[in-house]
């Protein structure tokens, strides 16, 4: 931080050196052209047509202990936004480590291999944020996340596994969207003229979506793996069961749909009744958390954990029934 004298010429306008050391890093020469806003009770001054510098970051591979952690790596680095991320080795990049990096690579939307040596693989971001509309963006995800849970349901009413499992590998695949809607809103809380062209120039409009994509992520995580417990069971359910089944996941659906609603629309009087609804599902838990028991003959562990993961899609819709609130009253 810097503090200034303000002063004043003969005719009355109002002047503020700037510090040399912050010219030079803008890229700003005498003449140049900066603009002035009033944002709340701040000025902000800022350069004029400067392009945004490119963000890099080194990922040195010699401390990354297994595929897992490499991955994550790669992944955050992708989500803070560098446009560059350059995994280096001191002495040479394994070729299993570089599959490994493609392999993560692959599940990042807009990277690739740009450069590849020996003891380094460079991975660029090819990503323009104002390419995307947020909101649209994790309206899709959501619709993706709900179709995912309905045809878990779906396969394990009818028996068909194929479904099932399909459903999984979608909602596997699902988790680029979040990554990107992620980056993306990282990106727009950091760069005020992204936010501008975005029309987001409220910071805590993006920090409400931040938690609102990462509430969503919660649900879609929930959603896959209810596809994937569907896939591994081989008993089927008995009529009542089912019942009990497909209305607390047609509740939860119906409630991650009205969450989205009323986080959109700043919608006080929907969120409220996605958070009163969530006693239903609790009802219809503790109903099928009976069968699960064996109390009726279904016993299995599959079974169990596709009961719980329904339940905690419908727990992550109400937190997103949160974020409406805060949303509204903000």
């Amino acid at each position: 931080m810097e503090v200034r004298k303000l002063q004043t010429t003969a005719a009355g306008t109002f002047l503020v050196t700037i510090p040399k050391e912050w010219v030079s890093l803008m890229g700003l020469t005498k003449g140049g052209l900066v603009s002035m806003e009033l944002e709340d009770s701040d000025l902000v001054i800022s350069p004029v047509n400067r392009k945004p510098a490119t963000q890099s970051r080194p990922l040195d591979i010699d401390k990354v202990k297994d595929r897992k952690m490499l991955e994550l790596s790669i992944s955050a680095s992708y989500i803070q936004g560098h446009d560059i991320t350059e995994v280096v080795s001191k002495n040479k990049v394994l070729p299993l480590q570089k599959r490994w990096i493609r392999e993560a690579v692959d599940n990042l939307v807009g990277v690739e291999i740009s450069e590849e040596y020996s003891d380094r693989v460079v991975l660029q971001n090819l990503v323009d944020p104002r390419a995307f509309e947020l909101d649209r963006i994790m309206t899709r995800f959501s619709q993706s996340s709900i179709a995912v849970l309905r045809d878990a349901v779906t396969g394990l009413a009818n028996g068909d596994k194929v479904l099932a499992q399909d459903a999984f590998e979608r909602g596997v695949q699902s988790t680029k969207l979040y990554r990107l809607q992620m980056r993306l809103a990282l990106q727009f809380l950091r760069n005020r003229k992204l936010r501008d062209e975005m029309k987001a120039r409220d910071i805590t409009e993006i920090v409400l979506r931040i938690m609102a994509i990462k509430d969503l992520g919660r649900s879609a995580y929930y959603s896959y793996r209810v596809a994937q417990h569907a896939a591994e069971m081989d008993e089927r359910l008995e009529t009542g069961v089912l019942r009990n089944l497909k209305k607390m996941s047609g509740v939860t659906i119906r409630m991650q749909e009205e969450a989205l609603e009323s986080f959109m629309k700043r919608d006080l009087g929907i969120a409220s009744l996605v958070i009163d609804q969530m006693e239903e599902v609790r009802e219809l838990f503790r109903n099928l958390h009976g069968e699960v028991r064996g109390e009726r003959g279904t016993s299995s562990l599959p079974f169990s954990l596709v009961v719980r993961d329904i339940r905690g899609v419908a727990g992550y819709a109400v937190a997103l029934a949160d974020d409406a609130v805060l949303a509204t009253f903000g």
